[in-house]
């Protein structure tokens, strides 16, 4: 496969894995509706809040978001992704990533960006690389188990997507050392309570699970990641509403925005039908991870 070929489609999957994981490990409740009209209550410390909203989020099977992601890394240029996600943690890992607006390097992609992840397999639908690989199926598919040693690692993810988050992500914000109340304001008609901070990655590092400690570790090392700030709208039912993370390093900078709309709700995703869909060979696929 050609090496812009190549590099194309797993900057996609990276940029997809990194907003999955984000969104899983954001959003939580424990509201089947998770559209909560109560009254933010506020936290005597801002740390207790967000410990609350971690443990709050361990009842979360379902979410549903929408979700922007602005980078910049020293290969590849500008990334812009806007977009909803649609994902189920429990029973079994199912999500769809389905982005309108997709430009990498200043260019935009014709079609947007569509990916499915289940338990066994990543899919993808992007022009530029059904071109490449000279094929009509608007859907690309990578069997994990085709991917050898990188597919163990995203398997080690999705198992992390699929058995701790959402929990994850505020945990790693309650590692902040100076988290402060901002104020209060109202989110889609839901009352809120900002607060803001930062950590450290060597904090968020250590407070991951064993089992994703070395891969993000290495992941968060290239690229030079030391610190992140954020900011976090939680609600009376201590259910994050909105998140805003910054990530500068030397060779990728990053702003995650999501907006929260409702949790536990189904989530009606399908992986494409084979007619529709180009497995790509194992011996494609030895380039992911180099």
């Amino acid at each position: 496969m050609h090496t812009r070929v190549r590099r194309v489609p797993f900057l996609v999957v990276a940029a997809g894995v990194s907003a999955l994981l984000a969104a899983g490990c954001t959003a939580s409740g424990n509201s089947p509706s998770g559209n909560s009209a109560a009254a933010a209550k506020p936290a005597a410390k801002p740390q207790q809040a967000l410990l609350l909203a971690a443990h709050t989020s361990q009842k979360v099977n379902s979410l549903d978001a929408n979700i922007t992601v602005q980078a910049t890394t020293t290969t590849t240029g500008s990334l812009t992704i806007s977009g909803t996600l649609a994902e189920q943690i429990h029973p079994s890992l199912l999500a769809e990533l389905n982005v309108p607006t997709f430009s990498a390097g200043g260019q935009t992609v014709a079609g947007g960006l569509g990916e499915i992840v289940t338990s066994s397999a990543f899919y993808m639908r992007i022009s530029e690389l059904t071109q490449a690989l000279h094929t009509s199926k608007p859907w690309v598919e990578i069997p994990l188990s085709s991917l050898g040693t990188t597919g163990s690692s995203l398997e080690s993810l999705f198992s992390q997507i699929q058995s701790s988050n959402p929990v994850s992500q505020t945990q790693l914000l309650a590692t902040s050392k100076n988290a402060r109340k901002v104020g209060t304001g109202v989110i889609d008609g839901v009352p809120v309570t900002e607060y803001a901070g930062s950590i450290t990655m060597s904090q968020a590092i250590a407070a991951l699970p064993a089992s994703v400690r070395s891969t993000l570790g290495s992941d968060i090392s290239r690229a030079g990641l030391k610190s992140a700030k954020f900011e976090i709208w939680i609600d009376g039912q201590n259910l994050p509403r909105k998140v805003v993370i910054d990530e500068s390093g030397t060779s990728l900078s990053e702003t995650l925005t999501m907006d929260n709309i409702s949790y536990n709700r189904p989530v009606d995703v399908k992986p494409p039908a084979a007619a529709q869909t180009y497995v790509i060979p194992a011996s494609d696929l030895g380039g992911i991870g180099g």
